[in-house]
This record gives C-alpha cells, sequence and structure tokens, in this order.
C-alpha cells in the first residue's frame, strides 16, 4: 500500500483559495449590488453616527444631590386625617401637629421627610454622676401620644444638583434643562418613562417640587395600605402616612440626545438634560428614633419619626466627543460595505436560475504546476539532448 502522496497529488492537497476579482456585467446584480450598499451605508453614517452618536465616548453619570424641604406658604383646612380622637383603624385619624423641629432631616444626599410621630415621656432617678443610668428603671410619665404631621404634601422639596462624568472630562458648563417624570405603561405592556403633569425645569437655580407632585409622579397615596403583604388582619393595616417608606429619587442626567447635541454642535454650547424619576420601595419602612432631654439624665422624651426618606441616587450616561471611538465606527462602516458584495455574490450562485454561469465565473482552478514545470523541464532536457547530437 502505497503512502499518502503516492495516492493524493500535494499540489491538491497544499492548494490554497485566493482572491480573483472579476466584473460581472448584470445590470439586475448591479443595481442590488448599489442598492445593498447605499442601505449600509444609509445604516452606519445616518442611523449609528449621525443619530446614535455613537462616536460619543460614552460613560456613566455620577454628581451630587442636596434635597432640603421648604414650609408652605399656607396651612390648609384641617385634613381628613387629623382628628382630637384618635382612630387606629382604617381610614387612620391622629391628632396633628404642624411644627415638628426636625420634620424634614437631611443626610448626605437624602431627605427624611416625618408623616407620623410618636411621643412617650419618662423618668428615672439618675444623677449628673450616673450618666449610664445602670441602676434606674425608667417610670412612664405620659404616653405614647401618636400624632400626623399636618400638611405634609404641601410642603416643598429643594432640589440642588450638579453632574460630572467618570473621567471628569465632561461636567455642568451650559444650562440644564429638566422634568419630572413618573412611569406609564407603553402600547406593548412596557414601562415607560414621561413628563408628569408637564411640570419642566429651566435654569440653573435648586428646583423646588411639591410633595403632593413628587407623590403623584409615584403613584403613591399615603392613605393606601403599607403592611398588607405583612398581615391579613384588618385590625393591625395601618396606611403608609402612619408606616413610612423609602423613595428612591433618581436624578437623570443626558447629553447624548440627537436634537440636543446637534444643537450644542451648532451654538457651540455644553447643555444637557435631566429627569427627576421617583419611585417608591413600599415594602420597606422607614423611621427614625430619638431622645429629647427635658432635665437631663433624668427626665426625657422617647421620640419615634415614620415617614419618607427620599434617597437621591445619580444616573444617567454623558458624552464626549473622541477620534478613536470615531475611527472605530469608520472601520466597521468599511468592514460592513463588504457584506453587500458578498450577500450578492451568495444570491447569484446559490439562488439565480443562471447560477451555474455566475459560479463558474467566479470560481476558476488553475492547472497542476507540478505538471506544468516537469512539461517544461523535459522540454528543456529534449532542447539539450537535440543540441548534443548535432
Amino acid at each position: 500500500m502505497g503512502g499518502f502522496f503516492s495516492r493524493h497529488d500535494p499540489d491538491d492537497v497544499f492548494a490554497y483559495n485566493t482572491i480573483k476579482l472579476i466584473t460581472i456585467r448584470d445590470r439586475y446584480l448591479g443595481i442590488l449590488h448599489h442598492l445593498c450598499q447605499l442601505i449600509i451605508f444609509g445604516y452606519i453614517f445616518v442611523i449609528v453616527i449621525f443619530v446614535n452618536l455613537n462616536f460619543l465616548d460614552k460613560q456613566q453619570a455620577y454628581g451630587a444631590v442636596k434635597l432640603s424641604l421648604q414650609d408652605p406658604v399656607s396651612v390648609s383646612p384641617t385634613p381628613d386625617y387629623c382628628s382630637p380622637a384618635p382612630s387606629h383603624t382604617l381610614p387612620q385619624k391622629l391628632p396633628c401637629i404642624f411644627n415638628d423641629r426636625e420634620k424634614g432631616i437631611q443626610g448626605q444626599g437624602n431627605l427624611f421627610l416625618t408623616t407620623h410621630l410618636t411621643m412617650t415621656e419618662y423618668r428615672t432617678n439618675c444623677t449628673s454622676t450616673d450618666l449610664l443610668c445602670e441602676t434606674s428603671t425608667p417610670t412612664l410619665v405620659s404616653g405614647p401620644n401618636e400624632y400626623f404631621l399636618q400638611d405634609v404634601e404641601n410642603h416643598k422639596v429643594v432640589i440642588d444638583h450638579s453632574p460630572i462624568s467618570a473621567d471628569l472630562s465632561v461636567s455642568l458648563t451650559g444650562n440644564l434643562a429638566g422634568d419630572l417624570q413618573h412611569q406609564t405603561k407603553g402600547n406593548l405592556g412596557e414601562m415607560i418613562w414621561g413628563t408628569y403633569n408637564n411640570i419642566r425645569f429651566n435654569s440653573l437655580a435648586a428646583d423646588v417640587i411639591s410633595v403632593k407632585d413628587i407623590l403623584g409622579a409615584m403613584d403613591m397615596n399615603l392613605e393606601g395600605v403599607a403592611n398588607s403583604y405583612l398581615t391579613s388582619n384588618q385590625s393591625e393595616l395601618v396606611s403608609y402616612r402612619y408606616y413610612g417608606f423609602i423613595s428612591l429619587f433618581m436624578v437623570n442626567y443626558d447629553n447624548t440626545d440627537f436634537s440636543l447635541y446637534w444643537k450644542n454642535v451648532r451654538s457651540r454650547t455644553e447643555d444637557m438634560t435631566y429627569q427627576y424619576r421617583p419611585y417608591a420601595l413600599l415594602k420597606v419602612d422607614d423611621f427614625i428614633d430619638d431622645v429629647v432631654y427635658l432635665e437631663y439624665p433624668s427626665h426625657y422624651i422617647k421620640v419615634q419619626r415614620r415617614g419618607i426618606r427620599m434617597q437621591a441616587q445619580v444616573t444617567g450616561t454623558l458624552g464626549s466627543f473622541k477620534f478613536q471611538t470615531l475611527l472605530i465606527q469608520l472601520t466597521t462602516a468599511l468592514a460592513l460595505m463588504r457584506v453587500a458584495t458578498v450577500m450578492v455574490d451568495m444570491f447569484a450562485i446559490y439562488v439565480l436560475p443562471r447560477k451555474a454561469l455566475y459560479k463558474g465565473a467566479k470560481y476558476d482552478r488553475t492547472e497542476d504546476f507540478s505538471d506544468i514545470y516537469a512539461a517544461k523541464k523535459q522540454k528543456e532536457d529534449e532542447e539539450k539532448e537535440a543540441k548534443t547530437k548535432e
């Protein structure tokens, strides 16, 4: 039995394919080819680059947000949830107070808005030399006394903020335009964000939004049942005004919108937009425990505040022009232009009725060059032999 190369021509074993340029003289295939190129060109340069701005280096937005509380201008008449006679069955009613020294407690990027206050007064035998009160048992003086904070919805939230990109290349140097948004269901059942109650902002000053509008943007009602996921006992159900909840207050920045970017290019500005997107985390209650001393350390009031904690979070995308990013997009475009040729070639040699003709024109097979070399050498040897005989 012979070896592998005795049964296979080495020229066939080590044969390779190479590119051969052929001009197909067919008007229909030519029109199809140019049409495919036009579609690819339009997609890359119009959609990807011009509209989607994929030549921008897009980064996560960061920033600082400050939330503070502002009292309403006037107090509304006594609301339904206010009553001198407490009632803990839904709809709950409690005595109301308006002024609480810490009804709006500010923190690092958050604001706690008190809606429900519980105060319990105690006395102890503690002395100024026994600060830890390790041997004294508190004696209840009064309470617990519960109150609702009146007119919470009419208070104003003051929002001051400023954005910056992850690499610090994009910051606020132009104007800001924003709006308050809420989620609605789209035509396909998806949740989309849209402007709430036409509340818009167009100023570099701090924005002021009423608590009522923020609750509306979250589709939130403080009289709704808060703890139905914990109990089905009607006597134990409480309202959100009584229980409290956490609100994720997202500030979403963007300067990569199509119309905004090209407006900035034309006017040589650095404007950007933002959206306030509040979202209620309903299964998380929130409260703050505090102690107010009437006479330190023997006489004090334990205070528990429940309410709405607004936790600010910066999100969004900030983009800046980068030549390297544009170069990547252009390289991709040139590579995709070759796709038009491949598509038309496949259509011609596999689909059209005369595919055999197109395939014969596109693919060619050379002669066996080993045979050509051998024949040439044999001819040279014969010529040498003839000259020797002469």
